[in-house]
């Protein structure tokens, strides 16, 4: 990859990040609301974002 695609591509890395902190914890909240555990809430958003399958503890 190219200086410029990759610089690119860490700007396109940096603006997702940045998006996901500022609407993950009303994401939480929302999940909160619903009745499960604030720690499973933020658990659940963690793995949405990345997008993985959460573990069932």
């Amino acid at each position: 990859m190219s200086a410029a695609g990759e610089q690119g591509r860490e700007r396109a890395r940096r603006a997702a990040a940045e998006y996901a902190a500022e609407y993950a914890a009303e994401y939480a909240a929302v999940i909160a609301s619903l009745g499960i555990d604030t720690t499973e809430a933020v658990r659940i958003v963690q793995a949405a974002l990345t997008q993985s399958v959460p573990e069932v503890s």
